[in-house]
This record gives structure tokens, sequence and C-alpha cells, in this order.
């Protein structure tokens, strides 16, 4: 797993410090990448190098879990929509909780990308 300190809020930041992981679980068909905390632009980048690295080392199907999520912004859902259409690998996604699945409702975006039915998330467990 690799993890992402946050820098200390300033002061009269909203929120507190969190820190960003990235859990990698290897599956008969694929691999499962389970990003935790917020996804945004301080984090963004430590996802997409880990999508990359697993791409490189031969992994073709991804499935992207956002359960873990508890923020996401426009950088991050640039990353999942780049993620989804890449040409050397299938990235599916498993939905998040409200505050993260609703970024993909407000934007328009929801029917353009590869959700996972719920039958084949309790597949996947």
């Amino acid at each position: 797993m690799t993890t992402f300190e946050l820098p200390p809020r300033a002061p009269g930041e909203r929120g507190s410090p969190s820190r960003f992981e990235v859990e990698i679980r290897p599956d008969r068909s694929g691999v499962i990448v389970v990003p935790h905390g917020e996804l945004d632009l301080a984090t963004v980048g430590t996802l997409e190098a880990e999508i990359d690295e697993l791409v490189a080392t031969g992994f073709t199907t991804i499935v992207l879990d956002l359960r873990a999520l508890s923020f996401i912004d426009s950088t991050g859902l640039r990353l999942i929509i780049k993620q989804s259409r890449r040409p050397d690998g299938s990235v599916r996604l498993i939905d998040g909780s409200e505050p993260v699945a609703r970024i993909f409702d407000l934007t328009g975006v929801r029917a353009t990308l590869p959700f996972l039915e719920p039958y084949e998330v309790r597949l996947i467990g």
C-alpha cells in the first residue's frame, strides 16, 4: 500500500489533514485498486502512478474501487475519465459514497464511464 501524507492545513482552513493511501489487491482476473482518503490535486499523481505501474507490469484488467474515498475534485474526476479510456488496459469502476458518486452525476459523465453493476461488485467482494 502506498501512503501519501498531506501537509498540515493552514490556520483557519477547513477540515483536517488526512492520509491518502492506495491499496492494491491482486485478483485472479486482474487487480483491484482501492484509494483511501481524498482524491484531489495533491493526491491524484499517486493514484495515477500506481495504475500506470500496474499496467506496465502486465495487468490489463483493473477495477478502481471508489468506496474508500471521502472526497473527489475535478482533477480526480479527470484522472478517472482518462484511466477508463486507456488503450492498453481495461479500467472499470465501483461507485463510491454519496459525496463521491455525486460528482459523476453533477458533471453528467456517469453514463460514459464503465461502472460495475451491483451484482458484479458482490462477486469481487
